[in-house]
């Protein structure tokens, strides 16, 4: 709804008709009310005080009161009759056109407040397993000092005079209804502030909200809180919280369909010999245990270390090996392996045997 700035008789609360001292004694009255410095400089009486000031100025002139009488004439003829009957007149009419158009009044909805939008970034296991994370949000909420009333002292806010405390007003041939701008659509003219809020009626809540994760989440996932939301005034019905995640990757853990597989480094003596090995899983640090004949083995399993499955089972944790091979070798380590290497002979290194035939296969000319 936008707002509507009353015109000067309005603000004034005279009728277009009044004469210049009616004018001034209205100007006196409303500036005893609505003066700042009995307000402790309040921003609605500094307001309202412009509105009044800005129209005795206008008006107590009468060479400007007759070109502002021409402008609003054009603006609202119809303040211009001044006749509460007329306006009434212009209501049913518009009452009339309504029925015979078929269109009733729009019944209220029930007012409803924000939703609160974030975006939030879940650990690698809560997305996996499922869970609770907490998320951060910052909004309004009904003030406790005041219960949403933007004051604690309701006596010292006088009804406003230009809207008769509807907080709309109703204007030209089309009868516009709008907020009034004098009293910001309160319909009370709010001079004395709550301390908490200042005049608002909504509080800044920081606060932390709990938010359940399902298993296998996703980024991109978009999860509803119910009734988390903005709750603008008392008797409202509170917004939703929507948290959209995003899932933090894990420094070694990848997702395999069921599966997750971590790329392991091993050294050549665990390579060879075997050992034990420290893995990462889900629950927590794990430590595997390496066979002895490693030899063309470069993946192992562990049973029951994945993400869980609909069934309620879970897959498997894929630990592939690769080793790794020293960069910082001198002469004396190269010669000594070379040594080793012919000690061995090529039958040691299956792999590389096996790619020898498979590239000899290649190489043969075709029969």
């Amino acid at each position: 709804m936008e707002l509507y700035v009353p015109d000067h008789y309005r603000v004034l609360g005279v009728p277009v008709t009044a004469d210049a001292s009616a004018i001034r004694e209205a100007y006196r009255k409303l500036s005893r009310v609505y003066h700042p410095d009995r307000h402790g400089g309040s921003a609605r009486a500094t307001c309202c005080f412009q509105f009044i000031s800005s129209a005795h100025t206008e008006l107590s002139d009468p060479l400007r009161r007759l070109n502002y009488d021409r402008q609003l004439l054009l603006s609202d003829p119809l303040r211009m009759v001044d006749d509460p009957r007329a306006a009434r007149a212009l209501d049913v009419l518009e009452l009339v056109v309504r029925r015979i158009r078929r269109q009733p009044e729009a019944l209220p909805g029930a007012a409803r407040g924000r939703d609160l939008r974030v975006r939030h970034t879940v650990p690698f296991r809560v997305a996996a397993l499922g869970g609770t994370t907490m998320v951060a949000v910052s909004y309004d909420s009904v003030c406790g000092g005041c219960r949403g009333q933007g004051t604690t002292e309701p006596a010292r806010n006088p009804v406003c005079h230009v809207c008769q405390g509807q907080g709309t007003v109703k204007h030209g041939l089309r009868r516009a209804n709008d907020e009034c701008a004098f009293c910001a659509g309160r319909g009370a003219v709010l001079l004395a502030c709550c301390a908490d809020c200042g005049g608002r009626g909504l509080a800044r809540i920081d606060r932390q909200i709990g938010v359940a994760v399902p298993p296998r989440a996703h980024p991109g996932l978009v999860l509803r809180a119910r009734g988390m939301g903005e709750t603008p005034a008392l008797g409202t019905q509170p917004g939703d919280l929507v948290v959209e995640l995003d899932v933090a990757p894990h420094p070694v853990l990848e997702v395999q369909g069921d599966d997750l597989l971590a790329c392991v480094p091993v050294t050549w003596l665990q390579a060879v010999a075997g050992g034990t090995l420290q893995v990462p899983t889900l629950e927590g640090t794990e430590r595997l245990t390496l066979p002895t004949d490693m030899a063309g083995r470069r993946e192992l399993r562990i049973a029951h270390r994945g993400l869980p499955r609909p069934d309620g089972s879970r897959g498997a944790l894929r630990v592939r090996l690769s080793v790794d091979v020293p960069t910082a070798l001198g002469a004396d380590d190269v010669a000594a392996v070379a040594q080793m290497q012919q000690r061995w002979g090529d039958g040691a290194f299956a792999a590389v045997t096996d790619y020898a035939r498979k590239l000899d296969a290649c190489s043969d000319p075709p029969a």
